[in-house]
């Protein structure tokens, strides 16, 4: 609120497009005028001038908004003037957030002078309400609008998805609000369900599509959402309704149905592998950094599956996980691996116990770090959804955005919940109780949920060399 004796520093904003000006003289000069006017009646200082020249009040994207808006986050003005309300914006949305989340969180009072709308009076203050109200309508208003043109694209055979075609469906373009068929990537897309009705799985057809079309598909995930999409087949599905589609097709119908058939198959007779991997996300490797992983492949005259660890810079699909595509490191077979780990776990004594906690007193906690990595993307994600309410980022990219830095946040937080004990431990007793059981403890038959547990509380991180192991100890 205004103080009477004190001296009231003003910021003038004027936006003027060029059809207003010439239709309805709005021109700059005449609102500067009017504004300065107003001003010395009231007895304002006016300490600076904004001016939007030739700029739609759609958005707020307007490089003198932008700067008035920094200023007024340094505390620079105790009040903004404009000459009407859509000066501001001719969003009552956009209005509401400059009045409420910049002007009178700052503390700077808002004056509309043709309206005669002040933020430091009882009624401008209710004329708040009004607005949120009418805000909020335009907000539903807009997103009902958006649903029922997505709808009526789809029933009439269009793709609804917008000008982000290119990343959500392989092997086609987007061109004046048609698909057309991008004959280099559709080829990619036959090759991905010819090689899956072959018996060829998802990651092992990544590896070869994404050698022989760099840079068309990111991950394993990719694959999969390829041989599902009905677009193939030239349909268009909106929510839960299927609708004929406009595009011409890419993949024979029977083929697939087929390729859906072999999906259900294959996701209900899928093995869990990796509970039986003692060492699941403790291992790293030695020569690039990256994380390694389980996986089986070929197998034994027994029959079992032959089961290893490898680097995922060799052969992972998320790109996020890959530090050094080059990376030379061979895989390693689980069960001499672990073996090599048990013999370092029978070693652990109380006096080596000790050494080591005085030796690593000062190491920072990598879970503290991971945390902060969590809420930095957090932070990243709301920021997203700023942006989108403010209609500064169309829908589709915001959803591709969010999906990526959710996928990120997924992947730390299940970094972390490997690195983290299933009972924390919470003093020096409980440590040392861990220690002397290991004396009695079969590393050899014990049931491996048990040898998980153990080396989550014992070991931080477990680097895999050519020749050799190094272990950072928990203690």
């Amino acid at each position: 609120m205004l103080i009477a004796d004190k001296t009231v520093r003003v910021f003038l904003y004027i936006r003027v497009s060029t059809q207003e000006q010439a239709r309805e003289g709005y021109s700059i000069g005449a609102q500067e005028e009017r504004l300065r006017a107003y001003a010395k009646a009231k007895g304002y200082t006016v300490v600076k001038v904004y001016i939007d020249p030739g700029l739609t009040g759609s958005n707020l994207e307007r490089p003198a908004l932008q700067e008035m808006i920094r200023q007024i986050d340094q505390g620079s003005v105790d009040l903004v003037l404009v000459y009407k309300l859509d000066r501001l914006s001719r969003s009552q949305k956009d209005t509401l957030f400059l009045i409420e989340e910049v002007f009178l969180k700052n503390h700077v009072d808002f004056v509309s002078m043709n309206e005669s709308f002040d933020t430091s009076t009882p009624f401008g203050r209710a004329m708040i309400g009004i607005l949120s109200v009418f805000a909020q309508l335009e907000r539903e208003q807009i997103r009902e609008r958006s649903m029922m043109g997505k709808e009526a694209r789809a029933k009439e055979g269009k793709w609804h998805g917008g000008g982000g075609v290119e990343r959500l469906a392989t092997g086609y373009s987007y061109s004046e609000g048609a698909l057309t068929v991008n004959e280099y990537e559709a080829e990619l897309v036959r090759t991905v369900f010819a090689d899956y009705n072959k018996g060829h799985g998802a990651n092992k057809i990544f590896r070869k599509v994404a050698n022989q079309y760099p840079g068309v598909i990111a991950s394993e995930t990719s694959i999969r959402n390829i041989l599902r999409n009905l677009l193939y087949i030239g349909k268009i599905k909106y929510k839960e309704e299927i609708f004929e589609g406009l595009h011409e097709p890419i993949v024979d119908e029977k083929v697939f149905h087929r390729t859906q058939d072999l999906l259900k198959k294959r996701t209900v007779t899928a093995v869990p592998f990796r509970k039986s991997y003692v060492f699941s996300g403790l291992l790293y490797c030695g020569l690039c950094g990256a994380r390694m992983f389980g996986r089986s492949g070929g197998r034994l005259k027994n029959g079992n599956s032959m089961r290893y660890y490898v680097c995922y810079s060799r052969q992972g699909n998320r790109d996020h996980m890959i530090t050094d595509r080059d990376c030379k490191k061979k895989s390693e077979r689980k069960e001499k691996l672990e073996e090599a780990i048990f013999v370092e776990l029978r070693k652990v004594n109380m006096r080596f116990v000790e050494g080591r906690r005085a030796d690593d007193a000062g190491e920072a906690s990598r879970a503290l770090v991971l945390e902060k990595e969590i809420a930095s993307v957090e932070k990243q994600i709301a920021k997203l959804v700023d942006l989108y309410s403010l209609d500064s980022i169309p829908l589709d990219i915001m959803s591709e955005k969010m999906e990526s830095l959710k996928s990120k946040r997924d992947s730390i937080r299940r970094h972390l919940s490997e690195l983290q004990v299933e009972e924390a431990v919470e003093s020096d007793e409980d440590l040392k109780e861990i220690i002397s059981s290991l004396s009695a403890f079969d590393w050899d038959n014990e049931e491996i949920e048990k040898k998980r547990l153990i080396a989550a509380k014992l070991i931080n991180k477990i680097s895999v060399y050519e020749d050799r192991i190094d272990i950072e100890w928990a203690f």
